[in-house]
Formats: C-alpha cells, structure tokens, sequence
C-alpha cells in the first residue's frame, strides 16, 4: 500500500536501545529484514548501558528500586529534581 515511502525511507538510519536488546530485539529485526527484503534493517546502531540503584542492581520499574519522585518533590522541590536530573552523568553519557 505504501511502497514508495516504504523504499524512500527504509532500511533506517539508526536504532538506539539498550545493551540487553542486542540479541533480543537489534538480532531479531535483521533476521526479519533479510529474511523479508533480503537488506539489513537498520545502518547504525547506538547501544547504551544501564543505570544502577542503589541496591547494586539495574533501575528498574519492576524492581521498584528508584527514588520514588512524590517524595523528592515534597522533600527538596521541583528545581531540585529538575537540577539533579540535568546535571546527572548519564545525561552526558556518563
């Protein structure tokens, strides 16, 4: 149905996730690239790390191992947050 914005617009440039999704989902989508149009699909790829908590252990919703942000707010403010979240290493690639 749409081909020709299809060929004008893939493969992509980039993708960028997770170190973790390199098998999962960066393998994957060149499997069904190759498989399907018989071209990768993607040029670059950036990968990240991961933050870890307090705990050691990866940030993570699940684990619940973030500060919670109600209480930074309440505590310390909006500026504070907004502060400590622009000025953080891992904004800067840290």
């Amino acid at each position: 149905e749409n081909q020709e914005w299809f060929e004008n617009y893939y493969p992509g440039d980039f993708i960028v996730e997770y170190i973790g999704q390199t098998r999962g989902w960066f393998y994957t989508l060149h499997v069904l690239a190759t498989a399907l149009f018989d071209r990768p699909a993607f040029t670059s790829c950036v990968s990240h790390g991961i933050v870890l908590g307090d705990d050691g252990r990866k940030m993570s919703k699940s684990l619940r191992n973030y500060p919670d942000v109600n209480q930074v707010f309440n505590s310390y403010g909006s500026d504070a947050m907004r502060w400590f979240l622009l000025s953080s290493p891992v904004v800067r690639g840290g």
